[in-house]
């Protein structure tokens, strides 16, 4: 099978690469909310630690560090749309590819012939949304695809080990 490669200003990725479902944009949201919620409870015990003395090199270092990660979190949530537009995946007959990024554009390209072993993996963020990360471990590496729905999940997974282990019988064939 010969993919179509579309090239854009993500790079290449091909015409008929997955997205994600859309609910994992609120899953990403929830998590990135979660986060700053922790991260403010954290500066405000500091600071209530302390006394809000504003003159403690301590406090103004370690605010000047909340403040960073405050920002962070913050440009995270802003740039959730854009990460969705860029996290594909698509399985070919010989390998799963896995685009994601950016402004950090990363391809992960993962021969069936090499999958050891195939997990879905459900916490309590990603069941409230009926998510499940599926993670793809070679000898050297393992894999994740984040937020796939349950059923794509389950289906994922079936293909992704049936593919493996014929692409293993094959080579030892040869």
């Amino acid at each position: 099978m010969l993919n179509v490669m579309i090239k854009t200003n993500q790079g290449m990725i091909p015409k008929d690469a997955q997205s994600l479902p859309q609910s994992v944009k609120k899953m990403w949201l929830l998590i990135n909310l979660l986060g700053l919620a922790v991260i403010l409870i954290v500066a405000v015990v500091i600071n209530i630690f302390l006394k809000f003395d504003w003159q403690n090199p301590i406090l103004l270092g370690l605010n000047g560090v909340v403040g960073i990660l405050l920002i962070i979190a913050i440009v995270d949530i802003v740039l959730i749309p854009y990460n969705y537009h860029f996290y594909k995946y698509i399985l070919n007959e010989d390998a799963i590819s896995v685009y994601k990024g950016f402004f950090l554009r990363k391809s992960e390209t993962i021969p069936l012939n090499r999958i050891q072993n195939v997990d879905t993996r459900q916490g309590p963020i990603l069941r409230l949304f009926h998510l499940h990360n599926i993670v793809i471990v070679t000898a050297a590496n393992a894999f994740k695809i984040e937020g796939i729905s349950e059923d794509v999940a389950q289906y994922l997974r079936t293909q992704l080990i049936s593919a493996a282990r014929q692409a293993r019988e094959v080579e030892t064939d040869e």
